[in-house]
């Protein structure tokens, strides 16, 4: 029998049991859909947090002071002068600073306007500009802070900004930061104020820096740099590297997207034991059919061959219906899951829903859908193995059997 016929002929026999069929198709798909829909948000996370660092550049280092003395401007000195750094930039940020309108605490950073693009990648604004490097009371704002969750202006520039730090603080906004939507190894930009460095010293009993970025003269002695400025600091500094920060984030999500799959692979097994349970029955159900077939000429191997292409059928069904219903579901899961737990947060008076959620985009990756589809189909083509060597092995005398 040529593979056409067998193919016709197994398909025929599928829709026979039109209920049992679809039932068994949806149990692969199922596998299939938690892969693709997973993996695609850890793999978007992933990129995400990865275009997040990178902002700040593969070749930055981040110099934070641990202990209560800041670094001082012969610590910067020092740091410019070790071998392999090109640039150096200090700022003074201070944590859990109350902005008058809000409820959620913001953080007050104080750093040169130069110094500011290195931080941020780009300078992305959507109102004013950004402030001079002179010491007065200037502030640019980030997105969260100017506008509030219904998408209404709080601050625009040229507005007064309460600031109550150490004490309170009446600033004038002089620019508004759009939404970046991601945060920073050191802050989130939309939950920032930022102003001119020398004006933020002032407020600080001693003056100081609380954070360092280093930038080493290339990608390749950045570890070499980090071990220099360990050695330079001790115990005063945490030093971190975003090539370091780069790797951990890599290793994480690999090792979350094995877990994934390890937990999308039990709807496999039990998709697998249901296509062996149906397949059974299929072969008991048709011993006559069988017979007939042999007795007409159908050789053992063409059995096995029209119970496996059934099985291979299931299993080419399940891997389309489960590869179209990942990828919708992965990006459906995508836009509800900032709305769900930006809703929660909000429903827990926290007061900073717009935004706060970081967003990215999911990434299908084509290694995820192989691995997918390839289990998909091992699964049900072992399922099959068994009732399809039952079937041909049997024999056209045992047909008589079965009325």
């Amino acid at each position: 029998m040529r593979p056409l016929d067998i193919l016709l002929l197994s398909w025929r026999q599928l829709k026979q049991r039109r209920l049992r069929s679809v039932l068994t198709i949806l149990a692969v798909a199922v596998g299939v859909t938690t892969i693709i829909t997973l993996s695609a948000q850890v793999e978007g996370a992933k990129v995400s947090i990865i275009e997040s660092l990178g902002k700040l550049g593969p070749n930055t280092i981040i110099v934070t002071v641990r202990g209560g003395t800041p670094f001082t401007d012969a610590d910067v000195a020092r740091l410019k002068g070790l071998e392999g750094v090109s640039k150096v930039a200090p700022m003074l940020a201070l944590q859990n600073v109350r902005v008058a309108g809000l409820q959620d605490p913001v953080t007050l950073i104080g750093i040169s306007s130069v110094e500011i693009i290195d931080f941020l990648g780009e300078v992305k604004l959507i109102d004013g500009s950004i402030y001079l490097d002179v010491p007065a009371p200037q502030a640019l704002i980030g997105y969260n802070i100017a506008v509030d969750d219904t998408g209404q202006s709080r601050y625009k520039a040229g507005q007064p900004i309460l600031v109550q730090s150490q004490r309170p603080l009446m600033l004038i906004v002089v620019g508004v930061l759009d939404n970046y939507g991601t945060a920073l190894m050191i802050v989130s930009p939309d939950k920032a104020v930022f102003m001119p460095l020398e004006y933020a010293k002032n407020l600080v009993r001693g003056g100081g820096y609380t954070v360092i970025l280093v930038k080493a003269a290339s990608v390749e002695n950045v570890d070499q740099v980090a071990e220099l400025i360990g050695y330079l600091f001790g115990a005063r500094a945490s030093i971190t590297s975003i090539k370091q920060i780069t790797e951990i984030v890599v290793s994480i999500t690999s090792m979350i997207n094995i877990l994934l799959l390890a937990i999308a692979g039990t709807s496999f097994i039990a998709a697998g034991l249901g296509t062996l349970n149906i397949m059974m029955i299929s072969v008991l159900e048709r011993v006559r059919e069988i017979g007939i077939l042999k007795a007409l000429g159908m050789k053992d191997k063409g059995v096995l061959l029209l119970y496996m292409s059934q099985g291979a059928l299931i299993g080419l069904l399940g891997s389309l219906i489960g590869l179209v219903l990942g990828c919708a579901l992965a990006y459906l899961l995508a836009y509800l899951l900032p709305i769900i737990l930006g809703g929660a947060r909000m429903g827990a008076g926290m007061g900073m829903g717009q935004g706060y959620m970081a967003s990215f985009t999911p990434v299908i990756s084509p290694l995820y859908i192989g691995i997918a589809v390839a289990t998909s189909f091992s699964v049900i083509l072992i399922s099959s193995a068994y009732p399809a060597w039952r079937a041909s092995r049997l024999r056209p005398v045992e047909a008589l059997r079965y009325e």
